[in-house]
């Protein structure tokens, strides 16, 4: 059919040129002296009139995530039969077509019915339709469509929207007016790309909704998530890690507390940014939000133990360290991981010699010359020991390394979880 009007459009580029203002201007005026548009412009009416559509695609206008709504810049081709407006040009100064007035004709009127705002019908005043001598009418209305959108954000930034816009001949059954798709997809001849949103594929179908004929157009769209990783995605892994380096600050710098702390409000206002971006729902849950909770989690961990370990730092150090503790340091920092006996002769004097050989100890001879082997000896393993003490500010120090790699290992093991969840199922999409 779309062959055959081409075919004729290029005819009458010819054949126009024949035709008089008069003869136009005549033709219009019989042609629309007893037109009715409220009938249907089919010879039996007990037939349908078969609408063929075409959907046209210019430009994504916008797509609020919060509220739900989509807007596009869009056109959609009609054409139809209409008996009401056939001629014969030969009569008429051989005019083969002519252009009239949305509101003077008969129109398979599509009433939006996934509407963000206002429900309107599909064209506008200054429409216009073309008619060729053969009765086939074209009519091209283009507008901004203003439609909802189920938006799922369970993978932002990485996610994949499936957006429809439902039009309805509403007034006209199934069996009165019958919408047929030209082609199954939009064309994208004069397609602008965005800069947030690409589209992954569209389609266009038509199904019959109560007793009427419904028009769907479908578009799947993907984000573009450059300017969300950026902005969001990648500070949010910076804050995981600076908030772990709290455990390099010496406790004396008195700094400990007061950096967890703004650490953790830091993550509490990118909480409250990327809460404001995505809608209020419940199901689902954006994994980003997810991680973010972990992240005020593991903060909240952190700033907990940064003051557990300050006050042990502090603590004074008559106060007895328990025994578990005690276990608990020897194994961490691999002191000893068995008991083992002293050789008063050779073994001690070996390992403090090994021990020592970074640091070295002076004694003075003189004093110790006149005192026996064993009391010598024993002096030096009591001296080793002092050194080998464990302390409360030394269990410190070794938690803090600890927490450390402890903390640090988590919030990596998070954020390499997030972007599998997140990239992984938006790929699958």
């Amino acid at each position: 059919m779309i062959c055959m009007v081409l075919c004729m459009i290029v005819l009458s580029n010819y054949s126009v040129k024949c035709g008089t203002i008069n003869d136009t201007k005549t033709l219009t005026s019989d042609l629309l002296s007893d037109y009715n548009i409220n009938v249907r412009p089919i010879a039996n009416q007990s037939l349908a009139v078969n609408v063929s559509i075409e959907a046209y695609i210019k430009s994504i206008q916008e797509f609020d995530e919060v509220q739900g709504k989509f807007s596009f810049i869009g056109a959609l081709l009609f054409m139809w039969h209409d008996v009401n407006m056939m001629w014969d040009p030969a009569q008429y100064g051989g005019v083969y077509e002519i252009s009239v007035l949305y509101p003077n004709v008969w129109v398979p009127e599509l009433v939006l019915s996934s509407p963000s705002d206002d429900v309107n019908s599909l064209g506008q005043k200054w429409n216009r339709i073309r008619f060729y001598y053969n009765g086939i009418a074209v009519w091209l209305p283009i507008d901004l469509i203003e439609s909802t959108c189920s938006v799922n954000v369970r993978n932002y930034p990485f996610d994949t929207q499936t957006c429809t816009t439902s039009f309805n001949t509403l007034g006209y059954f199934e069996y009165e007016v019958r919408l047929i798709a030209a082609l199954n997809e939009f064309k994208f001849d004069v397609y602008q790309e965005n800069s947030i949103w690409s589209i992954k594929k569209s389609k266009v179908s038509i199904s019959v909704v109560g007793e009427g004929s419904q028009l769907d157009l479908i578009l799947h769209l993907n984000r573009k998530p450059s300017f969300v990783i950026i902005n969001m995605v990648l500070p949010i892994l910076f804050l995981s890690l600076l908030n772990v380096l709290v455990f390099l600050l010496i406790p004396e710098s008195g700094e400990r507390v007061s950096y967890c702390i703004t650490v953790l409000l830091a993550i509490a206002v990118f909480m409250t940014i990327v809460s404001d971006m995505l809608p209020r729902s419940s199901e689902p849950v954006p994994v980003i939000s997810i991680k973010l909770m972990i992240d005020m989690i593991i903060s909240s961990f952190i700033v907990t133990t940064a003051i557990l370990n300050l006050n042990l730092y502090h603590k004074d150090e008559s106060i007895p360290i328990p025994q578990w503790l005690k276990s608990l340091y020897i194994m961490l920092s691999c002191v000893s991981c068995s008991k083992k006996k002293i050789d008063p002769h050779f073994q001690e004097m070996k390992q403090i010699s090994s021990k020592t050989s970074t640091k070295v100890k002076t004694i003075n001879v003189v004093e110790y010359k006149n005192e026996p082997i064993e009391s010598k000896i024993g002096r030096l393993v009591e001296e080793h020991d002092e050194d080998n003490k464990i302390t409360w500010k030394k269990l410190s120090i070794m938690m803090d390394k600890v927490a450390l790699v402890s903390y640090t290992a988590v919030s990596v093991a998070s954020f390499v979880i997030f972007l599998a969840i997140t990239a992984v199922s938006s790929s699958e999409d």
